[in-house]
């Protein structure tokens, strides 16, 4: 080997040892490794060992780019092989044959997009794995829809926009005949509103029934969420008890709707309530209290519902529910299941903005 030769030896072997040893590199590897792991059986990774380095590229390319293909959607799939076919150029002569002539500049260039698409694909079936995990969490912390209380008929419903909710709608049984019945709606949506959702329902149901007057206990879960949630973050709570015995609410307003009372085919609104919860850190909350006679419900919502667009960009609107209301009999579930059909049909294909909740409250 000449001295020349050596030189070009050793340039390229520094060369390969610095790319090697750079951070961009090792990232690359460890997201190879990471899109091979994500998209390839156990079956198929056990019959790469045995084969050469060209072929265990060759099927480990061809197995992910399939894998990947199959978990796009049929619309998806068709603007892919579109893409590929354009990538390659079709010339016919008009001689006696036809010919294909490829671009390989062009196919460099389309794998490269395909290495991109791949990577962004897995990140987000795995954010969207971790998404329905959360959401399947959030559910197994909801309360029954239809749960059973002496002397009342509740009805409790609640639908995300995303995978995870931002509303939150609870309820518990509480001593001496009482329980009671919870909304909160989370500033914003998505997986963060879902995490602080998450953390007020641990909250309320540590405290409620330990503390017996209602202001003084939406005054600790206050300070509580002022303190452990984000200064931009904020929570409207609507925390409502009543009585199994008689037809008494005592309920604090945090921020929130105010409740609709129906009585037959009138509709009332409960006092408007005081400032959302997280906003200072010391927060004196009202009390009031609503008397419900047979027959009469007690409804709380939140803005997903009354906020509802349709493809006009109109609102759903409280008039409109108001309406359904005092126009709608029946059991609470059959109400409730009332106005989400006009709700649905209101929206169309309209893509949901917010996440609608619903609890209704009938006296018996």
């Amino acid at each position: 080997m000449s001295l020349e030769q050596k030189k070009k030896h050793t340039f390229f072997n520094t060369f390969q040892n610095d790319l090697r040893n750079t951070r961009a590199y090792n990232n690359f590897r460890k997201e190879s490794k990471e899109v091979a792991d994500f998209y390839l059986t156990d079956e198929q990774r056990e019959r790469l060992k045995g084969m050469t380095n060209i072929k265990r590229s060759l099927f480990q390319s061809g197995w992910i780019l399939r894998a990947m293909f199959q978990k796009l959607t049929p619309m998806r799939q068709m603007m892919f092989v579109a893409g590929i076919i354009f990538l390659i150029r079709v010339r016919a002569s008009f001689g006696d044959e036809n010919f294909f002539t490829i671009d390989f500049n062009a196919l460099f260039g389309g794998g490269l997009l395909i290495v991109v698409i791949l990577l962004e694909l897995k990140d987000k079936l795995l954010a969207h794995d971790e998404l329905e995990a959360g959401r399947k969490i959030q559910e197994s912390l909801m309360p029954k829809r239809v749960p059973n209380v002496n002397g009342w008929k509740l009805w409790l419903y609640t639908r995300s926009a995303n995978e995870v909710c931002g509303d939150l709608i609870d309820h518990m049984t509480l001593e001496e005949g009482r329980f009671n019945i919870v909304m909160a709606d989370v500033a914003g949506k998505g997986l963060h509103a879902a995490l602080i959702t998450a953390k007020l329902q641990a909250t309320i149901r540590a405290l409620a029934g330990e503390i017996r007057t209602l202001p003084e206990l939406i005054g600790k879960i206050n300070a509580i969420v002022h303190r452990d949630s984000p200064s931009h973050i904020f929570s409207s709570l609507f925390y409502a008890e009543c009585s199994e015995v008689n037809g008494t609410i005592r309920f604090v307003n945090g921020g929130h709707f105010p409740a609709l009372i129906v009585r037959g085919n009138t509709v009332e609104e409960t006092e408007k309530g005081d400032a959302a919860l997280g906003l200072v850190r010391t927060m004196i909350f009202t009390e009031h209290t609503a008397t419900l006679n047979g027959g009469d419900r007690f409804i709380l919502f939140s803005d997903g519902l009354t906020e509802a667009k349709n493809e006009a960009g109109e609102f759903f609107g409280k008039e409109r529910f108001v309406d359904i209301l005092a126009k709608t009999s029946g059991s609470p579930e059959q109400i409730g299941f009332a106005v989400l059909q006009q709700a649905d049909a209101f929206i169309g294909r309209s893509t949901p903005s917010d996440d609608l909740s619903l609890i209704i409250v009938q006296k018996l």
